[in-house]
Parts: structure tokens; C-alpha cells; sequence
């Protein structure tokens, strides 16, 4: 009897919390909602209780607070080419979606502003940057940027081509 009571008040008490911090919010829908929020988030130094960098420095000091001395030396030691694809879904995805690289921040617009159109392209480009500042290296960050605009303009004009080709074949077999 007395186990049964606890389980029930085990499953009443997670039930309770899974809801206590819960916000009753609905996502935005409209392109009206999207921007408003955007701009709510742009200016929030957290969001959700989790803290957003205000720029490159701040977010290469709170990505290295909050890494192990272990796990740096090892990052250190990489090599520079590739460190990026190898972490881009790891530490990558955790930067996208922690600092809401999708949905916007003050650290997303602050990277925007830099250049950078991307969330795949920020959370690569702060995996760079950090490697670069872990070894003593200037981060020459002008020159990433615009190595991975270029790879992007390259990727959208392939794309372009692919469904130019496409549409020539549909249009042809009719």
C-alpha cells in the first residue's frame, strides 16, 4: 500500500513539474508574429534562462567557460581544416540551438551584421574562431566570412542549376 501511494505521488509530483516551468505560449505563424519575435529576441540577454553572448569575444569566453581544460587541449590540437565538419554537429548544432541561430538572438544578429547569412555557416565559423584563438592565431574574421559567403553563393547557383535542369526535363517530356 505504502508503494503504491509513493509511485502515485512520484507520477503526480513529474507530472507537476514537467508543467510548472512550462510557458503557455503559441509559436508564431504569420510573417508579422515571426518579425516581432525576432526583434523581442535581438535585444533578450537570455532566452528561455539560457544566456546569449552580446558578441564574438563574449561567445568564444562562454564557449571556453563552459568546456573542459581537457576537451580544449584536445580541440587545440586539431587541425585547423575540418575541425568544423567534424564538430558542426555536435558543438555546431548546440551553438545553432542554444543561442536560437534559427529563430534569432542578439548574438545571431550580431553575427548577421558581421556577414554572415547562415546558422550552419555562424556555428562553423565560431568553431573556427575558437580554434584560431586557442592556438594564438589572429582569427582574420573578414577573410572566414567571406570564404563562406562565397561557398554558399557557389552551393545556391549549383542548386539553381539542378532545378533549371529539372524543370527543362519535366518541360521536354510533356
Amino acid at each position: 500500500m505504502v508503494k503504491k501511494s509513493l509511485s502515485i505521488l512520484f507520477i503526480i509530483l513529474f507530472i507537476v513539474s514537467l508543467s510548472y516551468g512550462q510557458e503557455n505560449k503559441t509559436f508564431p505563424t504569420t510573417k508579422e508574429e515571426i518579425e516581432s519575435q525576432y526583434e523581442a529576441n535581438a535585444k533578450k540577454a537570455t532566452i528561455n534562462g539560457t544566456y546569449i553572448p552580446k558578441d564574438l569575444d563574449d561567445a568564444l569566453g562562454r564557449l571556453e567557460s563552459l568546456s573542459s581544460e581537457e576537451s580544449l587541449n584536445k580541440f587545440k590540437m586539431a587541425d585547423e581544416n575540418g575541425i568544423d565538419r567534424k564538430l558542426h554537429f555536435g558543438l555546431g548544432t548546440w551553438m545553432i540551438v542554444n543561442w536560437y541561430f534559427y529563430e534569432g538572438s542578439r548574438f545571431e544578429h550580431y553575427l548577421r551584421d558581421m556577414g554572415l547569412l547562415h546558422p550552419d555557416d555562424m556555428a562553423d565559423f565560431m568553431i573556427i574562431c575558437l580554434h584560431r584563438k586557442l592556438n594564438g592565431e589572429d582569427l582574420n574574421t573578414e577573410e572566414l566570412i567571406n570564404s563562406y559567403n562565397k561557398a554558399r553563393k557557389i552551393e545556391m547557383e549549383k542548386k539553381k542549376e539542378k532545378e533549371k535542369a529539372k524543370s527543362n526535363f519535366i518541360n521536354d517530356s510533356k
